[in-house]
């Protein structure tokens, strides 16, 4: 019976324990939980360190996604930065909708948040300070002065203006008439241009049967077939209608921006002619030239009955000249050289035309408004007005750009930047055309429309087999065979 008790009172005393020892662990347990719970909620409460500390508006000038990479041209600052980025870099639109870094359009003006030392970027955001105008047509750009007009109203350029097309940034004479472009300005300034629809070239191949007809390119481009033309043609698709006599043939042709397509019109079948081709080459250059007493442009090749055709030329200063020409062939070219005449009254002085000398780069094929003016370095008359200047060799991209003549006797003299080889992607960092007393101004592989894929740049030269020397001032009349 002891013996019973004394066993019961230690299994009693076992049971005490186990609870003394279980109610000090939750005692603990309780305790540390309590101080991790102080300790987290410490942890929220600090304010994340912001070490973007620097901002500033900036023009978007290229994004490289494999080297996490912006460059930046900072106006405040009149330089061009270059910035790393990362996942957590935040990219909105003026809306505060989230974009892509890969969706920032070369040209755009922003707000960037940055840190200087590290030269990171933290977030990035189309301006709200900014204005565009997108899609633009109606337009006039004027560099000389410093002013683009848009619409009804004109801001003024900045003197650092950024233009881009495509991947590529570009100088401001490079877009031409026609081009549908995008503004980006900061308060009266227009500070970034984007080209949104540019212009390539088409290339005419084996028109022989077609000089002197006319090429009409949708409705943007009519106009007279000429020897080695190359014809500025906004991009876009469009019908070709080529018409000479008896001739009415229509291509369709696409033009990319900054590409040569080449519109190969051998297919075409060649009827006997009727009709013969004259072609001029006159001095002086202002000459008057006049066939069957109707005056016609020399610039241009005059198609005419096959026969006998009277022609005269008359210039100021100069004896005038008739002739009989008798046209017997499908081209001939007519040479004409007048006499100055003596004994005028000093009032009645000759003075020759002003000029345009286009030179460098040497070695390339230029074009004014479409007509092929020779190999540079050469001279031409000038005339006043807006013109289209193409320059073009065989294996590297063509160019264009805008000039602007005034009506004076001053010479001009130009040298445009160097072309660049066919698929180079060549960045333009300013305005680097020269002009001397004048205003500044500056494809991948050719397509081919119906014929062959490789440019054929056969030297254009005179034939003058067969010469006959037409009595008078001095007169050659040679033909093709």
């Amino acid at each position: 019976m002891n013996h019973c008790r004394k066993k019961e009172n230690y299994i009693k005393y076992v049971v005490v324990c186990m609870c003394l020892f279980l109610t000090g662990c939750g005692t603990i347990g309780l305790a540390r939980e309590s101080t991790f719970e102080s300790a987290y909620e410490n942890v929220l409460e600090e304010e994340p360190v912001d070490i973007y500390t620097s901002s500033a508006h900036g023009i978007v000038e290229g994004v490289n996604t494999n080297a996490g990479t912006v460059t930046f041209y900072l106006l405040d600052r009149g330089e061009e930065k270059t910035f790393s980025y990362d996942t957590a870099t935040v990219v909105q639109d003026r809306h505060g909708s989230y974009l892509t870094m890969e969706q920032l359009t070369l040209g755009e003006v922003v707000d960037i948040a940055y840190n200087a030392d590290l030269e990171k970027m933290g977030s990035v955001a189309l301006s709200m300070d900014g204005y565009s105008y997108d899609s633009i047509s109606n337009y006039i750009l004027n560099p000389r002065n410093g002013t683009v007009q848009i619409g009804g109203e004109t801001y003024g350029m900045s003197e650092n203006v950024k233009v881009f097309s495509g991947q590529q940034q570009v100088s401001l004479e490079q877009i031409l008439e026609g081009d549908i472009i995008s503004f980006r300005g900061l308060g009266s300034e227009v500070v970034s241009i984007i080209v949104d629809k540019g212009h390539g070239y088409l290339k005419l191949e084996n028109e022989d049967a077609l000089i002197g007809g006319w090429v009409e390119v949708g409705q943007s481009v009519i106009q007279q077939i000429s020897d080695n033309m190359l014809i500025v043609v906004p991009e876009g698709s469009y019908t070709v209608r080529l018409t000479a006599d008896n001739i009415e043939e229509y291509r369709e042709v696409n033009i990319d921006r900054d590409r040569e397509t080449i519109l190969n019109l051998q297919d075409i079948e060649v009827i006997e002619p009727i009709n013969g081709v004259l072609q001029f080459d006159v001095y002086p250059e202002e000459a008057e030239i006049l066939v069957d007493d109707a005056p016609v442009d020399p610039t241009y090749s005059v198609r005419v009955p096959l026969g006998l055709h009277k022609i005269t030329a008359k210039a100021e200063g100069y004896h005038s000249y008739s002739e009989f020409v008798n046209v017997t062939r499908d081209k001939m070219k007519v040479q004409l050289s007048l006499d100055e005449a003596v004994g005028t009254s000093d009032d009645a002085s000759v003075s020759e035309g002003a000029t345009i000398t286009i030179q460098a780069p040497e070695d390339v094929e230029v074009y004014q408004d479409n007509l092929y003016m020779g190999i540079t370095p050469l001279t031409y008359e000038k005339t006043a007005g807006d013109h289209t200047i193409t320059l073009r060799k065989q294996g590297y991209d063509t160019r264009s750009y805008q000039i602007s003549v005034e009506d004076d006797d001053k010479d001009l003299v130009y040298s445009f930047p160097d072309l660049y080889l066919e698929g180079t992607t060549p960045t333009v960092s300013g305005n680097n055309a020269l002009a001397t007393n004048g205003p500044e101004t500056n494809a991948d592989a050719a397509n081919t429309v119906s014929g062959n894929a490789v440019f054929d740049n056969e030297d254009i030269t005179t034939l003058s087999d067969n010469e006959e020397t037409v009595s008078g001032n001095s007169a050659t009349v040679s033909g093709n065979n």
